[in-house]
């Protein structure tokens, strides 16, 4: 992160938005085309904020390195986008991510040491979103209300089932979204589907079975509550999309994908 803002100035900013419970900085990377590298400065005009994480479950790296090859793509060749402003989260769980061993998620296809579910004080970031237990999660929640985004990504690795889809997704499109927003968030999905299918890498939503381990029990989906990311998003009405990883796919295939 330090080598890309150093490598374009102006257009890349390396910072942290808060400290940990082990005294480690919660890492931020900012972005943007025109140097509008302030919640002030990104508000300016007919804008839009995009807020990025990844590792809030350190051992699910995917979005880490996912994100920091777009970064740096994008501003090598001089193509990030207009009118975006990016904000990137590339290790949220900071001190999860320290407990960096070949063991952090063994039913996972690679990398070969990633880092630990759970924080320093054992408690799971993405059911922290309300409660607000960790300081993590009241610097994150800060950072939210300075730059109130007006889209979130949030990047994971899957749990369950094998799928042949090497990304699944979730989206609130059930009514707990503001009308036309839940409007505009059912054209944007149909365009994502339509675009990762032409790239090759078609997506399926991410389900899990009505009854665990039997795949003929059928599928399930559900509205996410505002403890998770993507559920927090929506009752503070915006759009959050959820990316999960294949865990059984390859490692590279899965950072692709994301």
């Amino acid at each position: 992160c330090r080598t890309l803002a150093a490598a374009f100035p102006g257009q890349v900013r390396f910072t942290s938005f808060g400290t940990s419970p082990e005294e480690r900085p919660l890492p931020l990377v900012i972005a943007d085309r025109e140097g509008r590298l302030t919640p002030d400065a990104a508000r300016t005009g007919d804008r839009a904020v995009l807020l990025i994480q990844a590792c809030i479950h350190a051992g699910e790296s995917c979005g880490k390195d996912a994100g920091l090859v777009l970064l740096r793509d994008l501003a090598r060749v001089g193509t990030l986008p207009p009118d975006v402003t990016i904000l990137f989260i590339p290790i949220f769980n900071v001190d999860g991510h320290e407990r960096f061993s070949p063991f952090g998620r063994i039913n996972q296809n690679g990398p070969e040491a990633m880092g630990w579910r759970v924080t320093a004080q054992n408690l799971n970031l993405n059911r922290d979103f309300v409660k607000a237990d960790t300081p993590e999660m009241r610097a994150w929640l800060a950072l939210w209300n300075r730059w109130r985004p007006d889209f979130f990504v949030d990047v994971h690795s899957t749990d369950g089932a094998d799928y042949q889809y090497p990304i699944t997704y979730s989206l609130e499109l059930d009514g707990n979204l503001e009308a036309g927003l839940s409007e505009w968030t059912a054209a944007y999905e149909d365009t994502l589907l339509a675009r990762m299918d032409r790239d090759g890498y078609p997506l399926a939503p991410y389900v899990t079975f009505r009854e665990w381990h039997d795949p003929r029990s059928g599928l399930r989906n559900w509205v996410a509550g505002p403890r998770y990311s993507q559920g927090y998003a929506a009752v503070r009405n915006r759009p959050g999309l959820l990316v999960e990883a294949h865990m059984l796919k390859p490692y590279p295939v899965r950072v692709r994908g994301t």
